[in-house]
């Protein structure tokens, strides 16, 4: 028996399968630093094909998170947030939602951080004094080519959860970062909206 399709209910099907094909990329925010939240949310709002869903403030309250909901495509997640180390979160946050990519996004680079991120199943490691569009780029390269996910390593006790003390080698990128300017604009903005 045939079965014939009018062109609405085409229609209707090619554009329910163009919209599931350009869902915008979920993503998740984890940062002690709350202005640096806001502005990376707002800014995030702004670009076609992305859409920041979640904001915490440190890895417990992620980690609670995806403990109750379905984990994003990508979470942002700071190394150092006060007590807390983001480097140890990243092994929880794979087990709980095995298809969110993890970037490091942080303000300082050491050698040691960017190579425990990587081991213990970071996509990429971010310095927040990229340009914007190299965030977003890694970003899509993660949703397009997830890290694989990792079992946990029984050989490699270094890997186990355990704080991160500040290394001599960390430094904060010595150009103004894409965050510093937009807290800027943002300021500015306010200042000149009228209330």
């Amino acid at each position: 028996m045939n079965q014939t399709i009018s062109p609405a209910e085409d229609l209707s099907a090619s554009t329910a399968s163009s919209a599931n094909a350009e869902a915008p990329i979920n993503i998740w925010l984890v940062d002690d630093n709350k202005s640096i939240r806001s502005v990376v949310m707002d800014m995030l709002g702004t670009c076609e094909g992305f859409r920041c869903s979640g904001s915490y403030s440190s890895p417990n309250a992620v980690l609670s998170a995806l403990a109750s909901k379905t984990g994003p495509d990508v979470i942002l997640l700071d190394i150092q947030m006060g007590e807390a180390n983001g480097l140890d979160a990243i092994r929880p946050i794979k087990a709980l939602s095995r298809s969110t990519q993890v970037l490091m996004f942080t303000t300082c680079f050491d050698s040691e951080s960017k190579k425990r991120a990587f081991t213990n199943g970071a996509s990429d490691f971010l310095l927040k004094t990229s340009s914007l569009e190299s965030i977003l780029d890694s970003i899509q390269r993660a949703s397009k080519n997830p890290a694989p996910h990792l079992k946990r390593s029984r050989s490699n006790p270094s890997s186990s959860a355990s704080a991160l003390k500040p290394s001599s080698t960390c430094r904060p990128h010595p150009h103004a970062s894409w965050i510093e300017q937009c807290l800027n604009r943002m300021l500015h903005r306010t200042t000149l909206t009228p209330k």
